[in-house]
């Protein structure tokens, strides 16, 4: 008889179960560690639009294996060591022909730190070995080290200074395939003075240099960049003042060197800023600062999450100052990601010349999720822009149940954005040497002349200057007032002149918005705002005005409501006339402490006139929903949703249900049905029932399964997925 992944898997479980059911020592302080056993079938029919059938079916059995110590030597000295083993075996059969693969990963790492409040000294290892093999492929080993050492320092009163250094290598066994050494320095200086008269001086000095060495295409690519900030920030006259201001200059060497014809090089871009901004208008808006993702952290997340939630699209871009050519670009995660979730990603890469108007490149389905770095490779055609970004939409429920082993997938956050442009050797000289320099200055003032009413005067200077010499600036003057009639009542407004220098065009700006706020009673609040922009750029002139009101009540006591509406108009000089109406009703509605009613209307009217051609697009949503909880352990869920466009209608209920029939929570049974339309308006239904039984504080044995089924124009999907997991930690 064939030993499969299932017989494996209940041998395992038995075996796990006899020993926990053994009497344990106590576990020493410090070591840790955890057993993870998976297993998974899937099964897909798939007819498209000609009446093709295709039959999918899939199981694996994925075993992890992870152990962790901690120890403190002396008080300040520490140590953190371990590794996972992590071991997955698939079979696949499409329609009557099958395969089989293996993937076998071993993590080990040390690290020991010196640390106390002055200073801290450390060095790091950590490799990571992968071996796959299946019938369809031979086997292949790549192995990723990584040697780090850190050091910092943090007199009192004097400059605090942290370095690293790292080197990292990326090959296969045989090294036939890859084989890369990536050498990385940085160096960081910080003064922040103690004395009073400087509190507000913050200076710093960074200095990186990076060198790849591509030793299959015997590419050498270096980079020395030296970044300079000096910051300073007070308030004067009583307060009456304030003053902010900085200044940044970097100037970074790149070198290429080769011998060969063949491959590829990537010389990687470094641009001034980060951007990110969540909305579901890609085409349009500026996208706002983030220096967290070019921070050079590949760990740590930028506020970005792409894991399962809600459904708006993430816009994660760059600012190269001056316009740059780029086909490459890296989006960085927290985590590792099975192909199921990587491949359900898809990126759409606009460009833009002022970070307000974007134009759609390209769409890339699927991008190259690394194997060893946690990384999406994105590529394209080349383009010339100042502004670049990829927007994607988040993990949907649907996807995620495509990888049942996959933990935590609520959580994928994005760490940091990298942008490259990719040649071929052949393309250029034996040795490249390049450098640029670029230098941003801000200036921000604020100023208070009046006291009743509240009024401020605003000025702010932004000026940047590249290396091809050319500046861009932007000057703005403003004044603010405010003032409130008693408790009730409470009215702002500012306006505002912006006169811009760009590379093309320059440009002015009048900006002017107001608002009013009236609270006649604790539960009574309506609020009125106008905002407008009066723009010219170059030969385009813009119009814009908005104005929207905002009402929320409580009518009684658990019985809440809110509306709010409004309408925005857009006009240009070349006779193209936009605009926009909304309307919201929304309702809370608890009639009893068990039981929860919420209703919700929206309403869309666009109209566009005057442009290439005229456009029309209404969408309504109309939601119920109702939550009841008949005892402490029991909670049920119901709601329903019709959205209404120009063209169809479609109607998707959700229901669930949560039951845990012991005190403890040992035991958990749920269940839900979800209905919900994907980025391309794909019909896709999701049931999954659920049980979960703790067995103790430690240990956990989990039954899911899945079905699925998503219908297009092009093709019907449906899909059976179940899963088991079973997990006990030291």
């Amino acid at each position: 008889m064939r030993v499969t992944g299932e017989h494996y898997f209940i041998l395992s479980l038995l075996l796990i179960l006899f020993f926990l059911l053994l009497p344990r020592p106590a576990i020493a302080d410090g070591i840790g560690g955890f057993l993870e056993l998976n297993y998974s079938n899937t099964r897909t029919d798939t007819e498209d639009e000609t009446g093709v059938n295709t039959k999918t079916k899939t199981g694996s059995f994925n075993q992890l294996y992870d152990l962790s110590l901690s120890k403190t030597f002396y008080p300040n000295l520490f140590l953190n060591a371990g590794g996972t083993f992590k071991n997955s075996e698939i079979q696949s059969y499409v329609d009557d022909e099958g395969s089989e693969s293996s993937t076998t990963s071993i993590r080990p790492f040390v690290d020991l730190t010196l640390r106390n409040p002055v200073f801290t000294a450390g060095g790091k290892y950590n490799m990571r070995e992968v071996k796959t093999s299946g019938t369809d492929s031979d086997q292949l080993t790549t192995i990723n080290e990584n040697y780090s050492a850190v050091f910092g320092w943090r007199p009192a009163g004097l400059p605090s200074l942290d370095m690293r250094v790292d080197t990292t290598n990326h090959y296969d066994k045989d090294r036939v395939i890859q084989d890369t050494v990536n050498d990385f320095f940085s160096l960081s200086l910080r003064y922040i003075p103690e004395y009073e008269q400087l509190s507000g001086l913050d200076v710093r000095y960074q200095p990186t240099y990076t060198k790849i060495n591509n030793r299959l295409d015997d590419v050498i690519t270096t980079n020395l960049t030296h970044n300079g900030r000096l910051t300073f920030s007070d308030t004067f006259y009583n307060r009456r003042v304030s003053l902010s201001t900085s200044y940044n200059i970097a100037h970074t060497e790149a070198e290429i060197t080769t011998s060969s014809t063949t491959g590829e090089i990537f010389t990687q871009l470094f641009p001034f800023s980060g951007l990110s901004v969540i909305d579901d208008t890609p085409d349009e808006g500026a996208l706002n600062a983030n220096s967290d993702l070019i921070d050079g952290n590949l760990a740590e997340g930028a506020g970005i999450n792409i894991g399962r939630g809600d459904t708006q699209p993430r816009n994660i871009g760059l600012d190269f100052v001056t316009a740059s050519e780029v086909n490459v670009i890296y989006v960085w995660t927290n985590r590792e990601l099975p192909s199921q979730i990587a491949n359900s990603f898809s990126w759409d890469i606009y460009t833009s010349q002022d970070n307000q108007n974007w134009t759609l490149l390209s769409t890339v389905p699927v991008a190259i999720f690394g194997s060893f770095q946690n990384r999406f490779e994105i590529n394209f055609l080349n383009v010339k822009t100042r502004y670049i970004k990829v927007v994607t939409s988040p993990l949907s429920a649907a996807e995620a149940a495509l990888a049942p082993g996959f933990a935590d997938p609520d959580n994928i956050f994005v760490t940091e954005i990298q942008a490259f442009l990719k040649t071929s050797s052949s393309q250029i000289e034996r040795s490249v040497h390049d450098s640029t320099t670029n230098h941003i200055y801000n200036l921000d003032v604020r100023a208070r002349i009046l006291d009743v009413p509240t009024l401020f005067y605003e000025f702010s200077y932004f000026l940047t200057k590249a290396a091809s010499s050319f500046t861009n600036s932007t000057l703005s003057n403003g004044l603010s007032v405010s003032r409130s009639f008693g408790s009730d009542i409470t009215t702002q407004a500012r306006v505002s002149r912006e006169d811009t220098v760009l590379q093309e065009d320059n440009g002015v700006s009048y900006l002017y918005n107001a608002s009013v706020t009236a609270r006649p009673l604790q539960t009574l609040s309506h609020t009125l705002n106008y905002s407008g922009e009066l723009q010219e750029t170059g030969d385009e002139k813009t119009n814009s005005n908005s104005i929207f009101l905002n009402n929320s009540a409580e009518l009684y006591k658990g019985v809440n409501i809110n509306l709010n509406g409004g309408v925005s108009f857009q006009r240009k000089n070349s006779g193209e006339n936009t605009r926009n109406m909304t309307f919201s009703f929304g309702s809370g509605i608890v009639p009893h402490r068990r039981l929860a009613i919420d209703l919700y209307f929206s309403s869309a009217d666009i109209r566009q006139t005057g442009g290439e051609r005229d456009m029309s697009d209404t969408t309504q949503r109309e939601t119920v929903g109702v939550s009841y909880k008949p005892f402490d352990t029991m909670y049920l869920l119901v709601s329903f949703e019709r959205i209404k466009t120009d063209s169809a209608a479609q109607d998707l209920m959700n229901y669930g249900a949560s039951w845990s029939p012991f005190p403890d929570g040992s035991l958990q049974f749920t269940f839900s049905y979800n209905e919900n339309l994907n980025s391309d308006g794909e019909k896709v239904t999701l049931i999954s029932p659920n049980v979960r039984w703790n067995i103790s504080r430690r240990t956990f044995l989990d039954l899911s399964s899945q079905y699925l089924k998503s219908e297009s124009v092009s093709q019907t999907s449906d899909s059976i997925i179940s899963s088991a997991t079973f997990r006990t930690a030291l």
